[in-house]
């Protein structure tokens, strides 16, 4: 009678796991401005509204992450870290940096195309724009492609090292591998070989979220180019390493902010440079005419995103899901969010 009644609790606490359903989240970085760049803040989880797939799904929590002193300090942040004397990593795990990972990277013509050289070298002459709104924390490494990738400064906040590898960016040479940085560090993860055998700005954006994943936390890419994809009789069509590059992005939290310094009021590859903006999260900008509007954007979309929590809805089907994020409350808002989501096996 005992082992009957014990066999009885077995296949009940079975049936009980059987019928357990396995709720999915999905992180969704997301960015919320004015009409003038101001990021807004205050906005909870019911203020969002996410549509997996076009289905609706719910979001758990919406959590303001401040990322510069400025917005912690108006937040609070590092005095409710300060007084946390508990809250001292003493494990081995990588913590999340402090302050912003940012990439720049570079598209520099092989061809030396006049228009897109003197963009570029335009943005090396203002390069004090693009410095001085970092803060002390902040970490910059920098790319350039232009037969191939080439890895030319790591995480550093030396703004005299980071200008050096933004002039640096105008050439072809072969750079040598840049000085050793404490973590986090991106040197480790690079292969040589692997980065002269990138033939396309789309491979070389693998290689470096692939990079990139390991950090805990997001990152931000910016993209200083002339175009993505090619242009044929039916428009510009992206390359076909475009799609394994927005996942590697995705999956590494990175987020791409496409800076175009062609010196032209409208060329065909810019669609291809605003793709990839809108497809992770981020956004497109000129800087023909008025190059300084770019940047003051992008110092205020930076200041601090909101970490969605997202619930994802049942969806039968497994592989790649577009995702779509509003703000209904906020009729004139700016919302960035990547646009896609893809399943983890």
């Amino acid at each position: 009678m005992t082992a009957l009644f014990v066999l009885l609790l077995a296949v009940s606490a079975t049936a009980q796991v059987q019928e357990q359903i396995t709720v999915e989240r999905i992180l969704v970085d997301t960015r919320v401005t004015d009409d003038r760049g101001n990021p807004i803040t205050g906005l909870k989880a019911s203020d969002f509204r996410v549509r997996v797939d076009g289905k609706p799904a719910g979001v758990e929590s919406a959590e303001w992450i401040p990322e510069t002193a400025a917005a912690r300090e108006l937040a609070s942040i590092d005095t409710a870290i300060d007084h946390a004397g508990a809250d001292v990593n003493t494990s081995l795990d990588q913590p999340a940096p402090h302050g912003r990972l940012l990439i720049f990277f570079y598209q520099t013509d092989f061809e030396r195309n006049s228009v897109r050289i003197a963009g570029q070298m335009q943005q090396v002459v203002n390069a004090n724009d693009w410095l001085d709104w970092l803060d002390p924390e902040d970490r910059v490494a920098v790319f350039s492609f232009d037969s191939h990738l080439k890895f030319r400064l790591d995480f550093t906040d030396n703004k005299d090292h980071i200008k050096d590898a933004m002039e640096q960016a105008l050439l072809t040479d072969e750079p040598p591998p840049p000085r050793i940085v404490p973590m986090p560090a991106l040197a480790k993860r690079l292969d040589r070989e692997e980065m002269r055998k990138a033939a396309s700005p789309e491979a070389a954006l693998i290689i470096v979220a692939n990079a990139l994943r390991p950090i805990p936390g997001p990152k931000s890419i910016i993209l200083f180019g002339w175009g993505l994809g090619k242009l044929t009789p039916s428009g510009v069509m992206m390359d076909r390493k475009y799609v394994p590059a927005r996942q590697a992005l995705e999956s590494a939290r990175a987020t791409v902010f496409s800076i175009d310094f062609t010196q032209a009021d409208y060329h065909s590859l810019e669609a291809g440079l605003g793709q990839v903006a809108g497809d992770t999260g981020g956004f497109y900008a000129k800087t023909f005419h008025f190059p300084r509007i770019a940047v003051d954007r992008l110092q205020k979309t930076l200041a601090g995103h909101y970490e969605l929590e997202v619930r994802k809805p049942d969806i039968k089907v497994r592989g790649t899901h577009t995702i779509e994020v509003e703000v209904p409350s906020q009729r004139r808002a700016t919302v960035l969010a990547r646009s896609t989501y893809v399943d983890r096996d």
